[in-house]
């Protein structure tokens, strides 16, 4: 059976960190393609976008244009309202019907989950791949896997690879003060903030 990760976020901009992630569950989880999902608005970052949805999805498809394990999904920037996750899995699962479908998140998202929309019903049924930085809430997280597996049954698969840690603020201060980002996004992903002058105010 085919398996696909689906990694979300704001993307704003996508960057290395977030590449490294993908690219670490394609290797150690044998996925066959990782998509990559900008969010429309996010319950609990509704009006923080600083690059609207069309900049902040043409960044995303760029940096999977050049890689044939990633694919670019507009399917929440296409839906109206706020992009809940249980909604978008419900979605997923009738497109892509007969393939295991693998949630990536990381440790701060994880943490929250029984609190998100119908919550309790994505750790019941939604296959999780969790992205975790080394000595980051160590504790917490054990804690909350086991707690998850033991009242949810969930299914947890926890990456063993190093995860860059990058900052979109950082990078969004960096192009403010004029500095390059090579460093953190790919090159066509800074031609394009560049060409578009995206991210010229340091953020409050």
């Amino acid at each position: 059976m085919h398996k696909i990760g689906i990694l979300g976020g704001s993307f704003d901009p996508i960057h290395y960190g977030h590449i490294a992630i993908a690219a670490s569950a394609l290797e150690e989880c044998g996925l066959d393609k990782v998509i990559l999902m900008p969010a429309k608005a996010q319950p609990f970052k509704a009006g923080r976008h600083f690059a609207n949805e069309k900049d902040r999805l043409e960044m995303v498809r760029l940096a999977a244009e050049n890689n044939k394990d990633l694919i670019c999904s507009s399917c929440e920037i296409n839906r109206e309202g706020i992009s809940y996750t249980y909604n978008t899995f419900q979605l997923l699962n009738k497109e892509y019907k007969g393939i295991q479908l693998h949630f990536i998140l990381g440790t701060d998202s994880f943490l929250g989950l029984e609190t998100w929309y119908h919550g309790k019903e994505l750790l019941r049924t939604v296959s999780f791949i969790l992205a975790v930085r080394p000595g980051y809430k160590e504790s917490e997280t054990k804690t909350a896997i086991d707690y998850y597996r033991k009242t949810y049954q969930s299914e947890i698969t926890i990456l063993n690879n190093p995860i860059l840690y990058i900052s979109s603020t950082e990078i969004r201060n960096c192009v403010a003060r004029g500095d390059s980002i090579c460093r953190f996004v790919p090159p066509y992903v800074e031609e394009y903030i560049n060409e578009h002058g995206l991210y010229k105010k340091a953020d409050n």
